[in-house]
């Protein structure tokens, strides 16, 4: 027996001097998207030269009946360079360790890419630590992005979510009739927006669950394609959204979807929460169905989802998770464990332990499924027009499971940013982390707006609409000179005429996002003249004061022009309130005009917005050129 197994050894040594051993390192592919997961493998061979046949390990086997245990117990870890620089993922994760797959004889594990990486090529360097010795390899890999068909210019939007009798008709349209959605689209018209987003995509189950009016609202997806003829005719473009994983209603119970799972820390319990499961194969089924009807009709030129996100809940992916991400420090009898149990484990590492790491993979990998599952709807639906997502601002919507650059490599064109919900002090720290997130990768922008004076912070000084005004000012300030592609939207219609208008009228809010327009617009250089004014900054009740507007063309061509000052509450006006005129280039004209306060509203602490409007050209375009100030009335 000790002579046979001499002969074996003496074999073996013979054997690696002609054979040496080493590692071969794989990646699932070479170029991965910002959204993906790089899957590594190592795997133990004793010839590069003959990857097929593994005679060593196959003689080891035989003569080291525990040599299975040897792999086990075997010590593989990787780490990812780039320009020789170690990079550090997600999860704080410098060291990736590679599990034994015994089925496969592989060692693996997925690498999760950074957020917001440096485009280019890496380099995966693999360690197996086996038996004493120790072996090393490495592989290549490149971090690609994907580049979205470019915006329109100067892309400015205004946004509806459904208000049916409450939108009240645009001052100036007179005793004209109009259909209720009509209105939509002549605030548009008024605000000079170059689109409006429609959401048009709503489920609801109010009481009782009729499959006849479900998944989507009937009145919403039957006026689309009249409101997109609107548009039209009017020079504007027009989109339809849903609302994506959000399901409306006080009878979520009844729901056909699988609702997302929360927990509870006070009682560490489970809990549904008001969102559909991004995990919900109906419901991918039932947006890819919409999509293929907003796709097949012409007159729809945009198509958006809201609400892409588990807000705070999707634990019934926890499965998933683990398996997918190198998560540490997992309960050692996981296997034994209930999905019950593996739910309320995750809920209380992150809710209660707060493990920075496991939340920093829970985040990225949740932005990672919704990227796919992004992908996928698009996809089946054979989606062509350009998509939009609403996404949260708030560390790039990373507490939600977003982040607009990897939503952009899984086919989304536009990010719309929700600029909403945060206080003035916070707002300029936001921006600012912005421009540095901006920097290093650049998508198509869309920065909004809540028009709700409550998420503005009750503000009276600036008004309400003026906060508005400059926080979008500031985004443009900021964020343009990183990310050229940038345009606004005005969120949305409806608020300006429920409660969430504060204090000030619809007109107001309106007149401060269409000046918002005109600030983009003018900083690129898109008007073809020049306009100063001036009005006092404060005056008493009653007293009449002047505005003084001048008007130059700067254009290389005469044009027309139509100047007119607004109908804003509490104002008297004296005289002609608009002029139609011609200038040749380089011609100034100068306008002044009577006004009167006759109210001082405490309400508004004694504001009172000045405001006017000018259109050109062929005086019937919806490019207008808008102004205001608040002054003080006393």
């Amino acid at each position: 027996m000790y002579k046979k197994f001499f002969n074996i050894i003496l074999f073996l040594y013979i054997f690696s001097i002609i054979y040496s051993d080493g590692i071969i390192v794989k990646t699932d592919k070479d170029n991965y998207y910002r959204y993906e997961c790089i899957k590594i493998s190592c795997q133990y061979i004793t010839s590069k030269k003959d990857e097929r046949k593994n005679i060593l390990d196959s003689i080891l086997k035989q003569a080291t009946p525990d040599y299975k245990n040897i792999k086990k117990q075997a010590h593989c870890y990787a780490r990812v360079y780039r320009d020789k620089k170690l990079i550090k993922t997600i999860g704080n994760i410098e060291e990736l360790p590679l599990k034994y797959n015994e089925e496969k004889d592989i060692w693996e594990s997925s690498w999760p890419i950074p957020w917001n990486p440096v485009i280019g090529l890496y380099n995966v360097h693999v360690v197996l630590k086996i038996d004493g010795k120790s072996y090393a390899g490495k592989k290549s890999f490149n971090i690609i992005k994907r580049t979205p068909p470019p915006m329109d210019k100067n892309l400015c939007v205004m946004t509806i979510e459904p208000g049916e009798s409450i939108i009240q008709r645009v001052p100036g349209v007179g005793g004209k009739t109009v259909k209720i959605w009509e209105n939509y689209v002549l605030w548009a018209k008024f605000m000079g927006a170059d689109a409006l987003w429609h959401c048009a995509g709503q489920s609801q189950i109010w009481n009782s669950f009729n499959p006849a009016i479900f998944p989507w609202d009937k009145t919403n997806i039957s006026q689309v394609r009249e409101i997109a003829q609107a548009c039209h005719d009017y020079g504007m473009k027009y989109g339809a959204y849903i609302l994506s994983f959000l399901l409306l209603g006080n009878r979520k119970d009844l729901s056909p979807y699988e609702q997302t799972t929360g927990y509870d820390k006070q009682n560490n319990t489970l809990r549904k929460l008001i969102y559909i499961s991004i995990n919900d194969q109906k419901r991918w089924n039932d947006i890819i169905e919409l999509f293929k009807y907003f796709n097949s009709i012409p007159e729809i030129d945009f198509v958006g989802m809201d609400y892409v996100r588990t807000d705070f809940g999707g634990y019934e992916m926890v499965n998933e998770f683990v398996s997918d991400m190198p998560v540490k420090n997992l309960p050692a009898d996981w296997n034994e464990m209930s999905y019950e149990d593996r739910m309320l484990w995750f809920g209380k590492t992150l809710e209660i332990d707060k493990d920075p790491d496991i939340e920093q993979m829970w985040q990225w990998w949740r932005a990672h499924k919704m990227s796919k599952i992004i992908k996928e709807i698009k996809e089946k639906s054979g989606l062509k027009k350009p998509l939009w997502t609403f996404t949260l601002t708030w560390r790039q919507g990373k507490e939600h499971g977003q982040d607009p650059l990897m939503f952009i490599d899984a086919g989304v064109d536009i990010n719309a940013l929700m600029f909403y919900s945060i206080d003035k002090k916070t707002y300029p720290r936001m921006i600012d982390d912005w421009q540095d997130y901006l920097k290093r990768g650049n998508s198509n922008i869309v920065s909004g707006q809540c028009v709700d004076w409550f998420l503005l912070g009750r503000t009276y000084n600036p008004s309400g609409p003026e906060e508005h005004f400059l926080r979008q000012k500031l985004a443009i300030d900021k964020l343009q000179k990183v990310n050229p592609s940038f345009g606004l939207f005005w969120h949305d219609l409806t608020r300006a005429f429920k409660s969430t208008r504060g204090p000030y009228s619809a007109l107001e809010w309106a007149v401060a996002g269409a000046t918002t327009f005109t600030y983009l617009r003018k900083l690129n250089e898109f008007f073809p003249f020049e306009v100063t004014w001036d009005a006092p900054d404060k005056v008493a009740k009653d007293e009449i004061f002047n505005i003084d507007i001048t008007i130059k063309n700067t254009a290389s061509i005469s044009m027309d022009y139509y100047l007119k000052l607004l109908k804003v509450s509490n104002l008297e006006m004296f005289g002609e309130i608009s002029h139609q005129f011609y200038l040749t280039p380089g011609e100034i004209k100068s306008f002044s005009f009577q006004v009167k306060a006759i109210e001082h509203t405490y309400k508004k602490n004694f504001m009172q917005m000045i405001a006017f409007m000018i259109q050109y050209g062929s005086l019937k375009t919806q490019q207008r050129y808008f102004d205001f100030k608040y002054i003080e009335v006393r």
